[in-house]
């Protein structure tokens, strides 16, 4: 069952994607003057540019929402993982309490056969379980990922809409953002709109 813990990892990564230097509308081109390098166009457009980011662990670890169907997902992976440890425990005691009648002599060739086939389709029932859980916490997992990509979009485009933001950055380690300043942070405003919507608007 860890699988299941490791794509949310993995998710939680993924699930943010959108948030990685969104380039929400094309800066103006210059109109007069003499041709510029390159560089100097780059640095004049961003200078021109409505330059904002979002710290996504903040994001994560803040949005109630989110917050609330992970841990839900993972009450679901350890009452799982219980339940298979469970039924694991028990087929093995049946295992060996077979082997030890076979041993003392009290089943019959016949019985022995029956019982050993017995054994084997609990066996294969609940490895097939176990593939099934581990399957439907991954789906889980990914409607999760879906729902939060589809909440932090929509919630960013109400913002572009009204702000008219050029760019929208992903501040977080790993992202390439070195340095920040403070007064460009709209994660406060995102986390706040983020939990203040409905629950019938986060489906």
């Amino acid at each position: 069952m860890k699988q299941a813990s490791l794509i949310l990892n993995i998710v939680l990564l993924l699930a943010v994607g959108y948030l990685m230097i969104a380039h929400l509308r094309a800066p103006k081109a210059a109109t007069a003057g003499p041709a510029a390098s390159t560089g100097q166009q780059t640095v004049a457009a961003a200078a021109d540019s409505k330059i904002v980011f979002v710290n996504a662990d903040t994001l994560l670890e803040k949005y109630e929402g989110f917050k609330k169907r992970k841990d839900a997902l993972s009450k679901k992976e350890k009452d799982a993982d219980a339940s298979l440890k469970a039924r694991g425990r028990a087929l093995e005691k049946e295992f060996m309490d077979a082997q030890q009648k076979v041993q003392q002599g009290f089943m019959t060739p016949k019985e022995v056969q029956q019982l050993e086939q017995t054994l084997s389709q609990k066996q294969q029932k609940l490895m097939a379980d176990q593939e099934r859980m581990t399957k439907a916490l991954v789906d889980e997992t990914t409607n999760i990922q879906e729902e939060l990509q589809k909440e932090v979009k929509d919630i960013l485009s109400e913002l572009r809409k009204e702000k008219s933001y050029d760019y929208i950055l992903n501040y977080a380690p790993g992202s390439g953002v070195l340095m920040v300043n403070d007064a460009l942070d709209i994660t406060a405003e995102v986390l706040s709109r983020l939990n203040q919507k409905k629950p019938d608007d986060k489906q």
